[in-house]
């Protein structure tokens, strides 16, 4: 007995000291967290507030709300946001529920740092199952836990920081064939859980398509071990147990499994979208962005590597997406132990581990090869994945090279047992120290310069106004300004930093952050006037109501607040130069009267709605537009037989509409100038489901007026036209109006 406990002891000693060595490095190399780990995070903008959120939402929603964590009307309010497929790491959020008590930004900073102790550490129990040497085993840790990929990915992406799990899995999966005990097959399906829902859904549909992968691979390089009905019956067991334990989570998912849901996840997946997200081939052999050492030399290529240029086109890209250097030093190691296990096995160790991580880098590349600067006409593997259903909900292609680099530091502990062969335990020692400084001088994410280094962190400090109105009983919402992305390199910082807020508030707020929002989430945020002209005000163009419909916006904006229940606007004042603040808070205050909350430390400033919206709310007629319209201007660009007139029109496609408010039941002049681009063109417009009129449109611009009466309440009134479609651009028909007018008569 005293034998085994002694021999239990030696085991665990093995795992705990690499572990505490990846975590001192982990802390040493994002010193600038470390130094602030109750006030600060990582600098990810909008992500990162929004796995901030996520972490107080599921607890909150669990075990206050007593309802699906998988729906949330705290964002988007009134209609709510769907999180089935956002990056929600339900788990994350219930384990370090009593470290929320110690601050957001500790709770979020000891996943951080405990996700690279544990990568590390998980990754050297994977390896050393195979290569059965701590030495190297432990320079496999390091290579996956400091990677460059996963150092990119934890800037940005919590959820993609916490990937311990995997290769958790891929040990206990391993075990449950190899040795075909049922408690490999328990250990794998929580595993498995675990890197679903502490990490995110995506994460689990990759690891299951990469594990079919894999089990495809040992049929060929050494079939024995699995086809046998003892290692099929504890794959099974595995599934069924992971089935079972994530079945809470499923039911949970179901009643929001909508077709928005889907279109929402595959929004941005176009073939364009996804060389967006995908590796160029360099940047497998050229330093990280990240890297504190290299970052001058990174800037000299990162407009060729992590930016895109297609068809004469350049988008804007994440550069934490486009990061997947592997490192000479664990690049020699594998083709160290590629060559020496060819010559001496035709590959049977390594093979899978070769096969699998070629394949995965390859699906990293995304749809088409892309080679420095230039996007080739070279299809990848991708193309097919794209196809699969439900798998193709990946639409970041570059995420998989997550998967290479298990397979890379699988094969660099191969490399180095070779290396070390024969050698003394003293001298094997000394090469894992070296290869280990050697690979972290590689990979090293420590910013070295101060300025670099206050780029990667953001402070935690919510102004107090939002924990004071946490404080006000009652139901209502808060719309904090802006709240619409704009086009920046960091589009959603604002609306993120507003989603973050609500953890002190515990009120919903209009809009808000989510990565996968649906078209009706951004609709509801889009329709208020007050909403678009701030947005427009961040960029510098002004106080403007973008819309073919000359309204009062004030009017229109107070419907809004009445129905959306807002008691309170706020500003992010730091999202806007002093000109278009001084616009905005003296719109704000002409409609609100003064702030009942100002400080400019916190830039921070806050009105009250509730006077106004009483006094004008529904006093007046006001309308919105509703579905397919298209400013004019929009068109122009790619087509130069636009002209002034009809840059200013609105087009679109059928059917189009208009909401209209009418305070009581009375008679309405709708007033508007319309424009074809063929003659003869006919508009009916529909009144509900009746027609109340037709519009002849003509290829100049004309004036045309239709009396109806408008009952009391919200009515529709639709637009629509047999004609065939212009040559202008297919999709959009002939018709365009502007400046629309409703009057009592």
């Amino acid at each position: 007995m005293k034998q085994k406990i002694k021999e239990y002891a030696i085991t665990k000693r093995q795992y705990l000291k690499p572990l505490l060595i990846y975590l001192i490095i982990s802390l040493v190399m994002f010193w600038e967290v470390t130094i602030n780990f109750f006030s600060s995070v990582v600098n990810g903008y909008g992500d990162v507030y929004q796995s901030m959120f996520n972490l107080w939402w599921t607890p909150y929603s669990i075990f206050v709300l007593h309802q699906s964590p998988y729906f949330t009307n705290f964002l988007f309010y009134p209609i709510g946001a769907e999180l089935v497929t956002q990056t929600l790491t339900p788990l994350a959020g219930i384990f370090s529920l009593p470290l929320q008590a110690l601050g957001s930004a500790f709770a979020y900073n000891f996943l951080f740092f405990s996700s690279f102790a544990l990568s590390g550490i998980f990754m050297f129990a994977l390896a050393n199952y195979f290569v059965k040497n701590r030495y190297a085993a432990f320079i496999a840790g390091l290579i996956f836990a400091f990677s460059p990929m996963h150092i990119a990915q934890s800037y940005s992406h919590l959820d993609w920081t916490i990937i311990e799990w995997v290769p958790l899995f891929l040990y206990f999966y391993v075990r449950t064939i190899n040795e075909q005990k049922a408690r490999y097959a328990v250990f794998g399906a929580i595993s498995f859980l675990f890197l679903t829902f502490m990490g995110d859904i995506e994460q689990g549909i990759m690891v299951l398509f990469a594990t079919i992968v894999f089990t495809l691979l040992y049929l060929l390089f050494d079939r024995s071990k699995l086809l046998n009905r003892k290692a099929l019956m504890n794959i099974g067991l595995l599934v069924v147990i992971t089935l079972l334990l994530s079945s809470p989570f499923l039911l949970a998912m179901y009643p929001y499994l909508t077709a928005g849901v889907f279109s929402a996840a595959q929004q941005n997946s176009a073939v364009v979208s996804n060389m967006m997200w995908s590796d160029n081939l360099l940047s497998f052999f050229l330093p990280s962005y990240y890297n504190g050492l290299f970052h001058s030399l990174s800037l000299s290529y990162t407009q060729q590597i992590y930016a895109l240029t297609y068809k004469g086109v350049s988008y804007q890209t994440n550069v934490a997406e486009r990061v997947s250097y592997v490192g000479y030093a664990a690049l020699a190691l594998s083709a160290l132990a590629v060559y020496a296990d060819y010559k001496r096995h035709r590959l049977k160790n390594v093979g899978i581990w070769l096969a699998l991580g070629l394949f995965f880098a390859w699906m990293s590349l995304g749809p088409y090869l892309q080679i420095y600067g230039t996007v080739s006409g070279i299809p990848t593997i991708y193309m097919l994945y794209r196809a699969l259903p439900i798998f193709n909900i990946i639409r970041e292609p570059g995420r998989f090279d997550m998967i290479t680099t298990i397979c890379i530091a699988m094969l660099a502990a191969y490399g180095f047992v070779t290396l070390t062969s024969g050698k003394e335990k003293k001298h094997a020692f000394r090469a894992m120290v070296a290869v280990s400084i050697i690979i972290l001088i590689e990979y090293n994410g420590m910013p070295l310069s101060g300025s670099f280094a206050s780029q990667l962190i953001t402070s935690t400090n919510i102004p107090v106004a939002y924990s004071q109105i946490g404080k006000i009983p009652g139901n209502f919402s808060v719309l904090i300004l802006p709240d619409i992305p704009n086009s920046s390199a960091t589009p959603a910082y604002y609306p993120g930093l507003a989603t973050y807020y609500v953890t002190a508030m515990k009120k919903p707020i209009i809009g808000g952050y989510t990565s996968r929002e649906t078209a009706n989430e951004s609709l509801s945020v889009s329709l208020m006037p007050l909403s678009l002209s701030a947005a427009y005000l961040e960029q510098g163009d002004g106080l403007v109501y973008p819309s073919p419909i000359s309204e009062n916006i004030t009017n229109l904006t107070m419907l809004w607040l009445a129905n959306y229940n807002t008691a309170f606007i706020s500003v992010q004042l730091a999202a806007y130069n002093a000109t278009s603040q001084a616009q905005l808070l003296g719109y704000l205050s002409s409609a609100f009267g003064q702030p009942v909350y100002y400080n400019s430390t916190e830039e921070t400033a806050m009105f009250s709605t509730e006077g106004a919206v009483r006094k004008y709310a529904g006093k007046s007629i006001v309308s919105y537009i509703s579905g397919n319209w298209t400013p004019g201007y929009s068109l122009c660009n790619p087509y130069q037989q636009c002209n002034q007139t009809l840059a200013s029109m609105w087009w679109g496609q059928n059917p189009r509409a208009i909401v209209l408010f009418s305070p009581k039941a009375q008679r309405i002049k709708m007033s508007l100038n319309s424009m074809s681009l063929t003659n003869g063109t006919v508009v009916q417009v529909y009144l509900g489901s009746n027609i109340a009129g037709y519009i002849p449109v003509y290829g100049r611009e004309s004036s045309y007026h239709l009396n109806f009466t408008a009952p009391q309440g919200f009515s529709e009134i639709g637009f629509y036209s047999n004609s065939t479609a212009s040559s202008l651009q297919q999709e959009y028909l002939t018709y365009g109006f502007n400046n629309i007018t409703f009057t009592a008569t």
